[in-house]
């Protein structure tokens, strides 16, 4: 039955997330309430007045309707009008196309870029999504290493590029690590992905709970080179409905266009409508969630200090990346956690290329997305974490 099925859908790994999740169904009645760690997703509805406009919204028989393929003008170019504001650019609706989810918006770019057997340089730990992407196009992963900040190491990327490679991806926030990467940083892999005639895809899914809102630096005209792409769901509590944005050149965004006709044909109307309404009326909401999380994230790494076993490797966003010190592989001590403890996680090596012979220090750790938590509950994590034995 196998050889008649995609042989890179095949080599693709489980969706991560739901693969933890399906531990629930295996683990026996816990004797602790579960600590579900494990998705980087708002558990909570909208903000009440975004609520009550999308209700409204829904009434409207146009917003049941198809939309224009690379989305609806009045939210392109309010985007427009604010990117320019902030970063002194001069992009217009021709360089925005509003995709179903940021995760579509990489499943674009990259579509758009590559084709199975190219090679698209990737930061490991990388986000499993793009990892899964890439497999099932086909196309080389090259991981690049990364430092003991967390940074990807930019000498080691220089020496990775060959004629094959088509691009280089960077996400900031990072996810799985939390890590902001260095304007400057992000500078040189700009210059690198430009010198080297090569496109950077820069994914900013959670630049509004970072310390610098952007690392994209915008000079006038967009450069060819560069793609952004960035995430309504998790900024205003939006995951169900799936918008997300990627900025680019004009000749590029025509390209997508082919690849968003064939797959969405036009993103979600009522979404769209969502995300313009946020645009508008809650900047005050997102400095209260980003000030929300900063309390966690101090919470987090001051009970941390109370535990030797556990060491942290980066923080911020919606992240804590956690490394230990045992020789015991990822899925045997997250799947310990959660039937010893009832916390939920995802391993290191969900983050790592396949093969257990690369990265072997690096992939014992954990991913824990503590956004969604409480202090009290952070408490009540590094509680049961001083009872855990490897």
């Amino acid at each position: 039955m196998d050889e008649q099925l995609n042989k890179f859908v095949l080599s693709t790994q489980k969706p991560p997330v739901m693969e933890v999740k399906n531990w629930l169904k295996l683990k026996g009645k816990p004797e602790k309430s579960l600590l579900d760690l494990s998705q980087a997703a708002p558990l909570y509805p909208p903000p009440s007045k975004l609520m009550t406009f999308l209700s409204k919204q829904a009434l409207i028989s146009e917003n049941h309707l198809y939309g224009e393929v690379l989305g609806d003008i009045p939210l392109r170019e309010e985007i427009a009008n604010l990117w320019n504001e902030e970063y002194s650019s001069s992009i217009c609706i021709n360089n925005i196309a509003i995709t179903s989810g940021c995760n579509l918006a990489f499943c674009a770019a990259i579509s758009t870029i590559a084709s199975s057997s190219d090679s698209i340089l990737v930061p490991v730990p990388w986000y499993f999504s793009h990892e899964m992407w890439l497999t099932i196009q086909g196309i080389n992963i090259i991981p690049i290493p990364c430092d003991a900040k967390m940074f990807p190491d930019f000498e080691r990327a220089k020496e990775l590029i060959d004629k094959k490679t088509k691009a280089i991806v960077l996400v900031t926030p990072n996810n799985p690590t939390g890590v902001e990467y260095p304007t400057n940083l992000v500078k040189k892999f700009s210059a690198l992905a430009k010198d080297n005639k090569m496109k950077l895809i820069v994914d900013e899914t959670y630049k509004n709970f970072g310390n610098k809102q952007s690392n994209i630096i915008y000079k006038g005209e967009w450069s060819d080179h560069l793609i952004q792409l960035y995430s309504f769901s998790k900024v205003y509590r939006l995951t169900g409905h799936r918008v997300g944005l990627m900025v680019a050149s004009e000749p590029f965004i025509k390209q997508v266009e082919k690849f968003l006709d064939t797959t969405t044909i036009c993103p979600n109307r009522l979404a769209q409508k969502a995300a313009y309404f946020g645009l508008l009326n809650l900047q005050d909401f997102i400095i209260k969630e980003k000030l929300k999380i900063e309390k966690l994230k101090d919470a987090f790494e001051d009970k941390l200090r109370d535990n030797s076993e556990w060491s942290l490797h980066g923080i911020g966003g919606y992240f804590a990346y956690l490394r230990y010190k045992s020789t015991s592989d990822s899925l045997s001590v997250a799947k310990k956690l959660l039937n010893e403890l009832s916390i939920l996680t995802i391993p290191g090596d969900m983050f790592f290329p396949k093969a257990k012979n690369l990265f072997i220090k690096e992939r014992r750790s954990i991913r824990i997305a503590f956004a969604n938590s409480t202090i009290e509950e952070i408490n009540e994590l590094f509680k049961r974490l001083k009872k855990f034995s490897f």
